[in-house]
């Protein structure tokens, strides 16, 4: 019998004929529409079922690999927050007009540790640990993503970013992982501070160490992998309770030599939609 007719009763048989390259997803042609789909993760970490969201563009099943953008969430909303303002649609604009190169966008259900975690995290043995929500992400989601769909696996095509809250859990996840992301977006990011002057982005970000004790932030940032990242970060001009400690952080990280922005608009905390495009052109934009 022809090689190629057995080889084509084995897909048959046992891999029901499934495309070789739409690895676990059942996708046997590629989207002629993007997809949106509603989806939970089992985390161990978070010892419950984490529902989040995924965007697959248009062409998705072809065997490309596409890199993936992690969206974030503020505090008082959900995983549906960046489809309700409308991420998906300002995407599919984008995509079809060649302004960005197509991604996944994964939005998952996210909510800061409460003080009685802490509090429990320092009673062991007085030092905190990473949040419970951040390993969830970078060693549950992130590896469950890479599994099911096809993406970018290396960091050049991960990103990470998120609004207030989320914001401020994208920089502190990206800080701690620099192998995982290349890029990562603050909008209008809750800090807990207004003052990153001196040591006081070290002492964030790594409360056990005796960071006092660094002579060179430069090249402590090096060492940490700072200067891998890509960070756009931008407030409000009024009543936005961040401003301040945001342009602080900033500050901090040019002198670093970390590649940043920061951008003020006209307006207060709040998700600004008018800038969502621009919010995509930073991750995958084609000019």
């Amino acid at each position: 019998m022809n090689l190629i007719i057995i080889i084509m009763l084995l897909c048959m048989l046992f891999i029901g004929c499934k495309k070789a390259n739409s690895r676990d997803l059942d996708i046997s042609e590629p989207l002629e529409k993007s997809q949106i789909t509603r989806l939970t993760l089992e985390s161990m970490h978070l010892d419950k079922k984490v529902p989040y969201i995924v965007y697959l563009p248009k062409g998705y099943g072809d065997g490309t690999e596409y890199p993936v953008w992690y969206g974030l969430h503020s505090f008082s909303m959900s995983e549906t927050m960046w489809i309700n303002n409308g991420i998906a649609e300002a995407a599919d604009e984008l995509i079809d007009s060649g302004e960005i190169d197509p991604l996944i966008m994964v939005f998952p259900f996210v909510k800061e540790a409460s003080l009685k975690e802490i509090e429990a995290d320092l009673k062991d043995d007085g030092k905190l640990d990473e949040r419970n929500v951040d390993k969830f992400i970078s060693t549950e989601l992130i590896p469950y993503i890479d599994s099911q769909y096809f993406t970018v696996t290396s960091q050049d095509g991960r990103y990470i970013g998120g609004f207030s809250m989320g914001g401020m859990m994208a920089l502190r996840i990206a800080f701690h992982h620099t192998d995982l992301f290349s890029k990562v977006g603050g909008y209008s990011p809750g800090v807990l501070s207004n003052d990153f002057s001196d040591r006081q982005l070290e002492k964030w970000l790594f409360p056990n160490d005796n960071i006092d004790e660094i002579d060179d932030v430069l090249a402590f940032a090096e060492e940490k992998g700072f200067t891998n990242l890509n960070i756009y970060m931008d407030a409000g001009n009024t009543n936005d309770p961040f401003t301040v400690g945001i342009q602080s952080l900033y500050e901090a990280l040019q002198l670093r030599n970390v590649k940043s922005e920061f951008i003020i608009y006209d307006g207060g905390h709040s998700i600004q939609t008018d800038l969502i495009s621009d919010y995509l052109k930073f991750y995958t934009g084609t000019n």
